[in-house]
């Protein structure tokens, strides 16, 4: 990692944390961490070494970046990414001021007196200034185009939250990096995962003097790069002369065909009559196992007409309530969990030898060092994590269960970006709710089931933008350019807290010079943790239970479990079913489903992607059948480029908004 790769990943996540807040509630040209494969860095990396490296290589002081460097600075910006969008940073502000606002104008709130609930150091201080802390945040404090300062924000409001959760998410983010760095080595080389999104990144790297990698000079590179380019620009000028161009449309309309399946319907499967062509779904489904995409395809289909069959007979699975103890979140756990067992099993005599060799034992087979650095490091910080829960009141029988759960959902979804490129993911997961569903409000009391479910909303409301896949795909983007994975998980945690020392002062500023957004999934999250206590509330008062769920602590929870037997059932019904199928893929050569599809299911992102990666299969069915494995090979570049074209198509329009509101001072 040299010098230059390292200024360059710093400074673009410092650019990316202090402008993705304002980006993407004030220009508004798309998100710049759209998703796990964010187009502001693969989009980027293409425009970097299609104008940046050949001038470099034109100048005569100049020298361009090796693919080494590249890689390098690209990982350090993939890690940075998992901190200022939704995964982290703009959930955080909104869960712990939004709460005082919401009890003034929710009756129930104030009734029952749920901010209360909360330990005062997990919500924002609006003792002091009120007007000032909560109402210019929830209205703004700018005046017409003038920006405040940032000197007028009122952090004194802000001390004792940060005091509280950067601690937290430091620790977090610490074991996360560690444990990322323990799974690399048997993920990558061992099980040898296809690793799709970072296999494409590494395919466009230049050599180690600068030079174009071939793959610019392919004719079926450009001719896939420019079909997409063509398509989604097009779409784009649509936008601004709706009168003059025509879209051409990515999503199909097969609502005509509703009528004949209303078994779908009933399972809430509207969204596969209106299927989408996302262009970069199916050249990854093209370069990864056929077994994968057809289960990606085929899942949403089979869970909506299980659901379907459910509904008939007056039994919901699906249901649109978030933070809840319904159904569905239990079935996508038990998926999770299916999956996470599978995946340890699997690795079971490598982690043991990593575990022997971190606290300094003989182990039997050599372990990477920087295996042993990151188990260190997830220990230290897993340990520090649970103990930050105690100390605000979780106890101990409750903070370790609830702290695996956490790191549960960021495993899976770390292995399916690793296993599939599905870069979409969507099922919640909540540890609080599992907790709720395995005790029962009884044996935890309405506080307690606070401070789980503020700690979920910032932590995990977003698993599709969590911390950990990207660094995952940056650890395996390193190793593919040759450079060195345990740098990079060292560098990886300077740049996680720096991101982290940026992003949330600068989000914050930003909210209240322009106020706090009405709308949107971070501003829907804040209002979950309360509005489920004060339900809660009001079910033990029926119940003449509240006063004695209020009481129960440590051991004494025990005695008064009352676990949720429908929701466990689902819960052990689509773990056992997960491992069935993951058994299966493991003694069978033919076995046609993946254990990935419990991670979507029937899920919104599940079912946005499920077209894209049926066509991405049946293209590579047709080629590799008629063509051979030598026209499969000789195809692979058009993939790419339709990839490398869609992210290029779907960076510009950043620029072009980000340049439009500088110049005019108005979203385009």
């Amino acid at each position: 990692m040299t010098i230059r790769s390292l200024l360059l990943g710093l400074i673009g996540v410092v650019v990316l944390s202090a402008w993705c807040y304002f980006n993407d509630t004030v220009v508004r040209p798309g998100m710049m961490v759209s998703s796990l494969m964010p187009v502001i860095a693969y989009g980027g990396l293409v425009l970097l070494l299609l104008t940046v490296n050949p001038l470099l290589r034109r100048l005569r002081s100049g020298r361009p970046l090796s693919g080494r460097e590249v890689a390098a600075a690209l990982a350090l910006f993939l890690i940075g990414c998992g901190v200022p969008g939704w995964g982290l940073v703009q959930l955080f502000p909104m869960t712990v001021m939004m709460p005082h606002h919401d009890n003034r104008v929710r009756p129930g709130w104030s009734q029952e007196r749920v901010l209360e609930l909360a330990p005062e150091q997990m919500l924002a201080d609006v003792s002091v200034n009120e007007s000032e802390a909560l109402d210019g945040y929830v209205t703004g404090m700018s005046e017409g185009d003038r920006h405040i300062s940032f000197l007028d924000v009122p952090w004194s409001a802000w001390r004792r939250t940060f005091a509280f959760w950067c601690p937290l998410i430091v620790s977090m983010l610490v074991a996360v990096t560690g444990l990322a760095a323990v799974f690399h080595q048997q993920w990558c080389h061992h099980e040898q995962l296809p690793y799709p999104i970072p296999v494409f990144a590494n395919s466009l790297l230049p050599a180690e003097d600068g030079q174009l990698n071939p793959i610019f000079r392919n004719r079926l590179f450009w001719t896939g790069f420019g079909a997409a380019f063509f398509v989604l620009m097009n779409n784009y000028a649509c936008r601004w002369w709706p009168n003059v161009l025509i879209t051409i449309p990515l999503r199909l309309d097969f609502s005509p065909l509703m009528s004949l399946f209303p078994i779908l319907v009933k399972g809430k499967g509207a969204m596969l009559f209106h299927p989408y062509i996302l262009m970069p779904v199916v050249g990854l489904a093209y370069l990864i196992g056929s077994d994968v995409s057809v289960s990606m395809a085929v899942a949403p289909f089979l869970y909506c007409v299980i659901a379907g069959v459910f509904a008939h007979y007056g039994i919901q699975l699906r249901s649109g309530k978030m933070m809840a103890l319904t159904i569905e979140p239990f079935i996508f756990a038990g998926g999770y969990f299916g999956i996470l067992v599978m995946l340890l099993y699997t690795g079971r005599r490598y982690y043991a030898n990593v575990v022997r060799r971190s606290f300094g034992m003989r182990a039997a087979d050599t372990v990477p060092g920087h295996a042993v650095l990151g188990m260190r490091l997830f220990v230290a910080g897993g340990v520090l994590f649970v103990g930050q829960l105690i100390a605000v009141g979780l106890d101990w029988q409750l903070a370790i269960p609830y702290t695996l759960f956490m790191l549960m959902v960021y495993t899976v979804v770390s292995r399916a970006i690793a296993e599939t490129g599905a870069f979409h993911v969507g099922t919640f997961v909540y540890p609080g709710i599992m907790v709720w569903g395995m005790f029962g409000a009884r044996a935890l009391g309405p506080g307690t089931m606070v401070i789980m479910f503020l700690v979920s909303t910032v932590l995990v409301a977003a698993p599709g933008w969590c911390p950990m896949p990207f660094l995952v795909q940056a650890m395996k983007l390193v190793d593919l350019s040759g450079g060195s994975v345990k740098k990079t998980v060292s560098w990886g945690a300077v740049v996680l807290i720096v991101a982290l020392v940026v992003a949330v002062p600068a989000t914050i500023y930003w909210q209240y010079d322009r106020g706090a957004p009405i709308r949107g999934w971070p501003r829907s999250s804040s209002r979950y943790p309360l509005d489920n206590a004060v339900e809660i509330i009001h079910k033990l008062k029926a119940q003449g239970t509240l006063e004695m769920a209020t009481d129960a602590d440590g051991w004494g929870r025990f005695s008064r479990l009352s676990p949720s037997a429908p929701h466990l059932s689902a819960f052990a019904i689509t773990a056992g079913l997960a491992l069935i199928v993951g058994l299966g893929r493991l003694r069978f050569a033919r076995w046609p489903l993946h254990p990935v599809v419990f991670l979507f299911l029937g899920g919104h992102q599940g079912m946005l992607m499920a077209f894209s990666f049926g066509t991405g299969w049946v293209i590579k069915a047709i080629v590799s059948k008629y063509g051979g494995g030598h026209m499969y090979q000789r195809l692979k570049p058009a993939m790419i480029g339709l990839i490398a074209g869609s992210m290029v198509a779907k960076f510009l329009p950043m620029i072009i908004g980000t340049v439009y509101y500088l110049v005019t001072g108005q979203s385009p």
